[in-house]
């Protein structure tokens, strides 16, 4: 599976990165399960580099999840 590193910046955290990279809080699972060293904190230490795994969007967002202004 392809991927990238990540190098975190002040104020990182899981679910905010889960957003920006896979569009929704699903890809929190993702990102926790491509690091599995990196403890999950509720602010990542600046430089953690992460490895963000590149995936078919359709992996990550399911309509039915969205509200109705989103779908």
């Amino acid at each position: 599976m392809a991927s990238f590193n990540y190098t975190t910046i002040e104020g990182d955290r899981i679910d905010t990165l889960a957003a920006r990279f896979y569009g929704s809080n699903r890809g929190i699972a993702i990102l926790a399960d491509a690091n599995p060293s990196v403890p999950i904190t509720a602010v990542y230490p600046v430089g953690t580099v992460l490895i963000v795994p590149i995936i078919d969007d359709a992996t990550v967002t399911d309509n039915a999840d969205l509200p109705p202004w989103k779908r």
